[in-house]
C-alpha cells in the first residue's frame, strides 16, 4: 500500500524534465568528441555513468529523505576525509589534484561535497535554528561550509569552491538572518578582496581580466571566451545542424565537452536550442521550490531551496562564463557537461527534490 501511494504521488515533471537535459548531455558530448580518437570512449563512459546516476537517484529517492538527514553529518565527514585524503594521494590534472584513483575509476569528492553539503544545512536550519540565525548558528554554519569550501580550494580548484557560496547565502537566508547583517558579510567580504587577490595565481588573475578586457590576450588566456562567443553567435537562430558545428569539428573550441559544452549545442541548435535548454534549467528549478512549498516539514523544504540554490548558482557561473561575463573557472554545466561525479552527485541532488515533493502526502 505504501508503495502505491508513493507511486501514485511520484514527481514525473522533475523526473522527466532532469532526464531530458541528460540526453541533451549525451547528445552534445557525441557531437563535441566526433571526429577525436576519444569519441567513442567519451560517449560510452557518460552513459556508462548515467546508468550508474540513475541508480544512484533510485536509491536517494527509495530512502526517505528524513533518513538521509540523520546520516547527515556523518556523511559530511566522511566527504571531508576524502577531501584531505585527494591532498596527499589525488591525481593532478589540468593543475587541479581533485580526483581519487580507485581502480578504473576516478572519484571527485568535491562533487559529493555539494550534496552533503546541502543535507548538513539543511538538517542544521530544522533542528537547530529557532526564530532567526544568530552569531552562534552563522559560526557553526560557516564552519560546516568552510571546512569543504576550503578543502576544495586547496586543491586548487575555486571553480567548485565558489558554489559553496551561493549554497551559504541561500542558508543564511532561509534562516531568516537580517538583511542588515548578510550585507554586512559582503561588505566584509569585497573589503577583503585585495587580501584574496594576492593569494590568486598568475593564470587566475589573467582570466578575472580577461573580463573587464576580453581583447586582452586573444591567444592566449582570452582564447577560451573568444572561441566560445564565436562558436554561439555563428549558431545563428537555428543553428547549425547537428554535429555541424564548425568551432567544434575543427578543434577551435578548448573543453568543449566540458565546461564549455553549452557553446557547442548553442552553435549546432541555434538560439532556439539555447531558449529550451535555459527553459528547461528554469523549469527544474521551479520544480524544487514547488517541492519546497508543498514539503511535510521544515527539513524537507530546506533540503530542496538548498539544492535549487546549488544547482542555480553552478548553472548560472557555467553560462556567465560561456558568454564572457565571468572568469573561466571550470565549472560544468548540471546534468549536461561530461563528468561522471558530477553527474551522479547532480543527480543525486534531484532525486533529493523528487523524494521530499513525492512524499508530500505519505507518511
Amino acid at each position: 500500500m505504501h508503495g502505491r501511494r508513493l507511486l501514485d504521488s511520484l514527481d514525473v515533471p522533475t523526473i522527466l524534465t532532469a532526464l531530458g537535459l541528460i540526453a541533451i548531455g549525451l547528445f552534445s558530448i557525441a557531437s563535441a568528441t566526433a571526429g577525436s580518437p576519444a569519441a567513442g570512449r567519451l560517449w560510452r563512459m557518460q552513459l556508462a555513468w548515467t546508468v550508474v546516476a540513475l541508480v544512484a537517484g533510485l536509491i536517494v529517492f527509495l530512502v526517505d529523505y528524513r533518513v538521509w538527514a540523520g546520516l547527515a553529518l556523518g556523511m559530511h565527514g566522511a566527504v571531508a576525509a576524502l577531501l584531505i585524503a585527494v591532498l596527499f594521494f589525488g591525481k593532478e590534472v589540468g593543475g587541479n589534484r581533485s580526483w581519487l584513483v580507485l581502480g578504473p575509476m576516478r572519484l571527485q569528492p568535491s562533487e559529493m561535497a555539494k550534496w552533503t553539503t546541502c543535507l548538513v544545512l539543511a538538517v542544521y536550519l530544522a533542528r537547530r535554528v529557532r526564530g532567526s540565525v544568530g552569531v552562534r548558528a552563522l559560526l557553526e554554519m560557516s564552519f560546516l561550509v568552510g571546512v569543504p569550501m576550503g578543502l576544495v580550494a586547496r586543491q586548487p580548484d575555486m571553480g567548485t569552491a565558489l558554489i559553496f557560496i551561493p549554497l551559504f547565502l541561500a542558508a543564511l537566508l532561509i534562516g531568516r538572518m537580517r538583511w542588515k547583517v548578510i550585507v554586512g558579510l559582503l561588505i566584509v567580504g569585497l573589503l577583503l578582496a585585495p587580501v584574496a587577490w594576492t593569494q590568486l595565481k598568475d593564470y587566475q588573475k589573467e582570466r578575472i581580466r580577461t573580463v573587464f578586457e576580453p581583447e586582452r590576450d586573444p591567444s592566449g588566456v582570452g582564447y577560451q571566451i573568444r572561441q566560445s562567443k564565436i562558436a554561439i553567435g555563428s549558431g545563428g537562430l537555428i543553428g547549425k545542424g547537428p554535429f555541424q558545428g564548425t568551432q567544434n569539428r575543427l578543434d577551435f573550441l578548448p573543453a568543449q565537452h566540458t565546461d564549455f559544452i553549452l557553446a557547442v549545442y548553442a552553435e549546432e541548435l541555434g538560439f532556439v536550442g539555447a531558449v529550451i535548454i535555459l527553459a528547461m534549467f528554469y523549469f527544474l528549478f521551479y520544480r524544487g521550490v514547488v517541492a519546497a512549498r508543498s514539503a511535510q516539514d521544515r527539513l524537507g523544504t530546506y533540503i530542496c531551496l538548498l539544492v535549487v540554490a546549488w544547482l542555480t548558482g553552478q548553472t548560472i557561473i557555467n553560462v556567465g562564463m560561456v558568454l564572457g561575463r565571468l572568469p573561466t573557472i571550470g565549472v560544468p554545466l548540471p546534468l549536461v557537461s561530461y563528468g561522471g561525479s558530477a553527474l551522479v552527485t547532480t543527480v543525486c541532488g534531484v532525486a533529493l527534490i523528487v523524494n521530499v515533493r513525492t512524499r508530500r502526502f505519505v507518511n
